[in-house]
């Protein structure tokens, strides 16, 4: 409800009116359910204005291995017995309906888009989405958000059974293919049409894995604003009529789309308002218009005293999460992660066992490398941790990651190592030796 979620870049679509937050807050609300913490499902502004409105409400969210979502709820005014966790696979009430949660591990980074990984034994790597079953008067609803995109998903789905109404995501919100500079423009849209339809045949999928009489495609739009308005025509998503129509001739259920504030009746099959996409000409206004927007760590310049050494921290710890994996098992591998901005730019070499760390000019890319280049004050932002630090912010290398803020290079195939980016943060320098910062 908040438009500029991922650092600045996410806004909704259709485009928000003006009414729907303070609309949204007078209803009566018994429950909030909140699958994970993207800011795409997690609006902190809203959820904390529901919190203070409501005191009757109370939040229900999986009980993660981490604590990043439970924290958050907590700063958000949901603590105490106002937060329900419900362990994977276990069912509470509110009132008559009765919630079984699922934790979706075992991410697919082919079919997700990004680098955050979902699952494993080490709980820095836990699950970080979750599958929400809700039953009453006979009726079961599945609401799947964006867990479809992993694999372990069709697992969770074997227990749950015939529903009647399947909600699930139907878009790529990862930066492959529209920030990836090296592509040609064609070739983007092309391979962002192929994950587009990957997306669409995982919800027909699931829809009919369920027995779904309906499905609901949603968690699936959105638009890139500010000065990453250029992207929209080469991201992995469609419109919601395209969706509609897709699983019209694919699924077995009945797809189904609403008008905002709309209500739909599972005993029924019937819908108070049908979905009416808005018009080409609608769209390329509220495009030109967001373009124009500033994202906020553009708004300024300010001074970076430490930034080598900052970064030659960070990097350092991406590489100590590296080895950190090595010792828990995981594969070695020979990769070059690098990140450039026009302030400082650095590398880190891993071989095998060994890392090795560089700061200042990049030099030619390897075969087997990716480049990130990003503006200098998000880099500065994603680093920088205060000494002692400990829990979630927006300032994360996976939400910039999300918001398409960063220009990509790869030479040669994904490699997971990415992910170790994560932990890309250093301990705030105030002319003093670094403390390292907890994730």
């Amino acid at each position: 409800m908040t438009d500029g979620a991922f650092l600045g870049s996410w806004y909704h679509f259709p485009q928000l009116e003006g009414f729907e937050f303070q609309a949204l807050l007078d209803k009566k609300w018994d429950a909030l359910y909140v699958s994970h913490i993207h800011a795409d499902h997690f609006d902190r502004k809203f959820v904390s204005a529901l919190a203070r409105a409501q005191s009757d409400c109370v939040a229900i969210i999986p009980d993660f291995a981490h604590a990043w979502l439970r924290r958050a709820l907590e700063n958000c005014g949901f603590s105490g017995d106002r937060l329900r966790l419900l362990p994977s696979g276990k069912s509470g009430a509110i009132g008559d309906i009765t919630t079984t949660v699922f934790v979706a591990d075992h991410c697919d980074p082919d079919m997700c888009g990004v680098s955050l990984p979902c699952h494993n034994q080490d709980p820095r790597m836990a699950a970080f989405d979750s599958i929400a079953i809700f039953e009453a008067a006979g009726n079961k609803i599945v609401n799947a958000n964006d867990a479809l995109a992993v694999a372990s998903t069709a697992k969770v789905l074997e227990r749950i059974g015939a529903v009647d109404l399947l909600l699930g995501h139907y878009g790529g919100a990862g930066p492959f293919p529209q920030t990836f500079v090296d592509i040609p423009r064609e070739t983007k849209k092309a391979r962002a049409a192929t994950l587009a339809q990957g997306f669409l045949r995982r919800l027909t999928a699931a829809a009919d894995a369920l027995d779904a009489t309906y499905v609901m495609p949603f968690a699936g739009h959105y638009v890139l604003g500010g000065r990453l308005a250029a992207l929209n025509e080469y991201r992995s998503v469609v419109t919601l009529s395209e969706a509609i129509e897709w699983l019209g001739n694919k699924s077995q259920a009945q797809p189904v789309a609403m008008a905002p504030f709309g209500r739909f009746d599972v005993a029924t099959g019937q819908a108070s308002s049908r979905w009416e996409e808005p018009s080409p000409e609608e769209t390329k206004d509220y495009l030109a218009r967001i373009s124009r927007k500033v994202f906020p760590y553009e708004k300024s310049s300010p001074e970076w005293r430490y930034a080598e050494e900052e970064l030659e921290e960070a990097l350092s710890n991406v590489a100590e999460e590296y080895r950190r994996r090595l010792s828990l098992g995981e594969p070695e591998t020979s990769y070059r992660l690098s990140i450039e901005t026009d302030r400082v730019s650095g590398l880190v070499d891993f071989d095998g066992k060994t890392t090795k760390v560089q700061v200042g000019t990049l030099p030619a890319m390897l075969d087997n490398e990716t480049r990130l280049s990003c503006h200098a004050n998000l880099l500065k932002g994603l680093i920088q941790r205060a000494p002692g630090f400990s829990g979630f912010t927006p300032m994360h290398f996976n939400q910039a990651e999300i918001g398409s803020h960063f220009e990509w290079q790869r030479n040669g195939e994904f490699n997971e190592i990415v992910r170790c980016l994560n932990f890309m943060q250093a301990g705030q320098t105030i002319g003093h030796k670094h403390t390292m910062a907890s994730v």
